[in-house]
Formats: C-alpha cells, sequence, structure tokens
C-alpha cells in the first residue's frame, strides 16, 4: 500500500513537472528584399530565413543574388562577400558560406549560427546590435527582423 502511494505521489510530481514545463517554440521567418540597382549595373535579391526559439534566434539563412551583366561588379561582389564572410567567421565564429560567381550572377548561400558564435564579442564590437538583445544578450526575433526590415527587407 505505502508503495502505491508513493508511486502516486511521484506520478504526480511527475504529471505536474510536465505540464508546467513550457514547450519549446520554434519560429521560422522569412524576410525579402529586392533591390533594382539597375542604374548601377546590377540587382540584388536576397531571402533570410530567420530561426528562433522561444524568442531567441539561433540562426539566420541567407541567400542573396547579385545579377550583373558587368565582369567587375560580379567580381568586386564575390571579393567582398568572401572577404567579409571570412573575416567575420574569423573573429566571432559560427558563420558557414559558399560564393558562387557564374551565369552574370553571384550567388552566396550564408547560414549565422548564434549557438556557435562568441556573441558577446559580436555585441561588443557592433554596439548597436545592443538594442536588438534581451537582458541575456541573445539576439531576440523581433530585433532580427527590425535589423532586415530597416535594409528594406519585408518580413513576413
Amino acid at each position: 500500500m505505502k508503495k502505491g502511494v508513493k508511486f502516486l505521489v511521484i506520478s504526480l510530481f511527475v504529471l505536474l513537472l510536465v505540464g508546467c514545463t513550457s514547450k519549446e517554440e520554434k519560429v521560422v521567418k522569412t524576410c525579402t528584399l529586392n533591390s533594382d540597382q539597375s542604374s548601377s549595373g546590377y540587382t540584388l535579391n536576397s531571402t533570410y530565413k530567420i530561426y528562433a526559439t522561444n524568442d531567441v534566434v539561433t540562426s539566420v539563412e541567407t541567400e542573396e543574388i547579385v545579377t550583373s551583366e558587368n565582369k567587375q561588379i560580379r567580381d568586386y561582389f564575390e571579393s567582398t562577400l568572401n572577404t567579409s564572410y571570412k573575416t567575420a567567421n574569423e573573429t566571432y565564429g559560427g558563420y558557414t558560406y559558399n560564393i558562387k560567381n557564374e551565369d552574370n550572377k553571384v550567388s552566396s548561400k550564408v547560414t549565422i549560427d548564434y549557438t556557435k558564435m562568441d556573441l558577446e564579442k559580436f555585441i561588443n564590437s557592433n554596439t548597436s546590435i545592443k538594442a536588438y538583445v534581451n537582458k541575456d544578450n541573445k539576439l531576440t526575433l523581433e530585433g532580427v527582423k527590425k535589423i532586415y526590415e530597416n535594409l528594406g527587407a519585408i518580413c513576413e
């Protein structure tokens, strides 16, 4: 009998814990930016997928395509993107990227994994980011959406 009561008490305790523990809410938001810079010789189309759990951004996947018939413009974007992402990854970590320059397009696929990044160092180096983090210095979903919207992107 005592074992039965003990089992019920433990079972009730476990049920309460399971019932009261909030599940992680995973969210994916997509932002797009289309910029016609044909007067400068190119167009830019970007898609940003923001992954968050409980309002904290865990990663962002970016796909950017610069289209230009001008090889110098394409080479400039390819070089600038490679240098920027290489430097960011060496400095903060968390970046994986692939950049291609073919068929009059420079395409980049980038993933920023904030769980692998030195976020404190990143925030300290980019003080404007402080407006987009929570009290634990984690990037918020609303904050990252605002960053992309300030660039002109439309977020769903």
